[in-house]
C-alpha cells in the first residue's frame, strides 16, 4: 500500500467528518513526538519510554481501525 493510497483512503473515509480525522492525526503526531522525546531524554525511565511507545502504537492502531481497510491489507 502506497502513501498515496493511504491518503486517498483517509480523504474518502472522512469526507463528511474531517474533524475526526484531524483529531486522530494530531493524536498520532503528539504520540510520535513524545515517544521520540522519551527515547532521547537521558533522565527518562524505562517505564516512561515503554509507556510512550505504547501510546504511539495505540494512536497508530486507532487510526488504522478508523480507516477500516479491507481484510488482509496492512500498512
Amino acid at each position: 500500500m502506497t502513501a498515496e493510497t493511504v491518503l486517498d483512503a483517509l480523504a474518502e473515509a472522512y469526507a463528511d467528518a474531517p474533524a475526526v480525522l484531524e483529531h486522530l492525526l494530531l493524536d498520532l503526531a503528539a504520540a510520535r513526538a513524545h515517544a521520540d522525546h522519551m527515547r532521547h531524554y537521558p533522565a527518562a525511565t524505562d517505564y516512561g519510554r515503554e509507556n510512550a511507545a505504547a501510546a504511539l502504537h495505540a494512536a497508530r492502531e486507532q487510526l488504522v481501525a478508523a480507516l477500516d481497510f479491507p481484510e488482509g491489507v496492512t500498512l
